[in-house]
């Protein structure tokens, strides 16, 4: 799945809006100020693919925007456009009907396997989109009569959330192909040695089925099954009500809860074997993840308490973790378990809380971690440099230490065209690779004057002025005094009248070139 081209009539702040990415490149970075839609292109994104998602062959849905994307799937070039009067779809250049393209097997064909989500700010507008999705998930795991074979179809859209990230640790270290994959990333980025336990805290639901399983308030179907394999691989289930404050003026009610507590990872992954056993399923990452997920989207899981062993801090729960270590397993974790030929995966500011060594190994990580199929069935689908040629990565972030490794085929940089009254999203003039972070943040990448602090640059401007009225001989004696204070301040904070600091040349020259003017 790679995408080469969108054009967006009218969403939110992108008007008239064309990007053309390279699809050669599995990562590509957007750069840009706030507001400029770096964000509002993600989402528009996942719109895209959500209606084509849940349109079917006699139905057909539609986001609130005119819009034309092509992207190759599968080998296959795709175009599609959603004009007035719906849509239209070539396949290699050859329109196809629509029946086609929006049965079962055209959507498995044409559409990308996994659209994963991630944003790390506070807004709920991207969860609020994938609800359709989990209802209809939901609608259908629940039923005794439930088939399998359908979880592809169900879920082809994620949103990503820190539950997540403990079905996360619970793949790494239940699915031995995985664990050994993933045991450098653990080890020497995160510190995790091992898995001590497993605590799943599942909670009565909001709903109770009396013919299903009675030991999980009525549940039926892929989530009955899953609780009763759990359950024989629990140490001593037990049920207990306890006090819960669902917020600060609450008094306290009584929440039913059941705890199932996996006491070791050999448990765990007796556990695992014994699911894939009774399913007739291969180790599978992806049926494991979609099984543990749904506990939580049948309102079952209350919480997973994963309690890990960490070289520098000896056991802690996965809640003890530093923001940005979660922040990190959550992404990079996820991709590397679930992630799956002909992915699109969209992060808008993963980097958030990471320090500035993960940010700048960021790119890194994703390159050479999330490169391969994690299927015990694994093809090979990479090339001799090791890197997948049919997922790809849209990255929004603001920290130029994340792109410091990238070529400028891999950036797009948003702006506003006040001529035209719309956003531009170009490629830009320089690679970032080489330019280290100061050459990063004064280009056009992100338009700095200058690195320093206002108040230091504003000694370093008027200290270049009077140098610059010196060369002429115009120097008062008041001038000469403030340039010796100057230099005097100057020198304590690192910079003396030798030094040229990058603006200085630029200066100089716009300076002469306004009095010969």
């Amino acid at each position: 799945m790679r995408i080469d081209k969108v054009y967006i009539e009218k969403f939110k702040n992108l008007k008239k809006f064309n990007i053309h990415l390279d699809e050669r490149q599995m990562n590509t970075v957007l750069l840009g100020e706030n507001a400029t839609g770096k964000s509002n292109f993600l989402e528009a994104l996942v719109l895209i693919f959500k209606f084509l998602d849940i349109s079917d062959e006699s139905n057909r849905s539609y986001p609130d925007f005119l819009y034309r994307i092509e992207y190759k799937c599968r080998e296959r070039n795709i175009k599609i456009e959603y004009a007035k009067n719906g849509y239209e779809i070539y396949i290699d250049n050859v329109k196809i009907s629509l029946k086609h393209f929006f049965s079962k097997e055209g959507k498995r064909e044409y559409l990308p396997k996994y659209v994963f989500t991630y944003y790390s700010g506070l807004s709920d507008r991207l969860d609020k989109i994938f609800w359709q999705h989990q209802n209809n998930f939901y609608k259908e795991i629940i039923k005794a009569d439930f088939d399998k074979a359908k979880l592809d179809d169900l879920r082809r859209l994620f949103y990503v959330k820190q539950i997540h990230s403990f079905f996360v640790l619970l793949a790494f270290f239940s699915l031995p192909k995985i664990e050994k994959k993933s045991k450098e990333f653990l080890y020497n980025i995160l510190g995790i040695e091992d898995l001590e336990s497993v605590l799943f805290v599942l909670k009565k639901p909001t709903w109770e089925n009396e013919k299903g399983d009675e030991r999980f308030w009525g549940a039926r179907g892929l989530v009955q099954e899953f609780l009763s394999t759990l359950w024989d691989y629990s140490l001593a289930p037990i049920y207990h009500g306890d006090k819960v404050y669902p917020d600060f003026r609450s008094k306290g009610v009584t929440q039913e809860r059941l705890y199932l507590y996996i006491s070791n990872k050999e448990n765990l992954k007796l556990f695992a074997k014994k699911y894939f056993d009774i399913n007739q399923e291969a180790p599978n990452n992806t049926f494991l993840f979609k099984a543990l997920e749904s506990t939580y989207i049948s309102e079952l899981l209350e919480e997973v308490k994963v309690r890990v062993k960490k070289k520098t801090h000896g056991e802690i729960t996965f809640k003890e973790l530093s923001e940005g270590e979660q922040q990190l397993l959550t992404v990079i974790g996820l991709l590397i378990f679930t992630r799956e030929d002909e992915s699109l995966v969209l992060l808008d500011e993963p980097d958030t809380h990471l320090n500035p060594i993960w940010k700048y190994d960021y790119l890194y990580f994703l390159k050479s971690l999330v490169k391969s199929k994690n299927t015990i069935a694994e093809e090979n689908t990479e090339t001799e440099d090791g890197e997948d040629r049919t997922t790809q990565i849209l990255i929004n972030t603001h920290d130029p230490l994340v792109i410091g490794s990238m070529e400028k085929s891999q950036v797009r940089m948003f702006g506003k065209n006040k001529i035209k009254n719309c956003t531009d999203a170009i490629e830009p003039d320089v690679s970032p690779r080489g330019l280290g972070v100061a050459g990063i943040l004064t280009s056009e990448l992100f338009g700095l004057k200058s690195i320093i602090d206002r108040e230091t640059q504003g000694l370093l401007d008027e200290r270049n002025l009077l140098m610059y009225k010196e060369s002429k001989g115009e120097l008062t004696e008041e001038d000469k005094k403030r340039l010796q204070d100057l230099f005097e301040e100057l020198s304590i904070k690192g910079f003396n009248h030798t030094f040229k600091d990058p603006l200085y040349s630029e200066y100089i020259i716009n300076k002469m070139n306004e009095s010969k003017g």
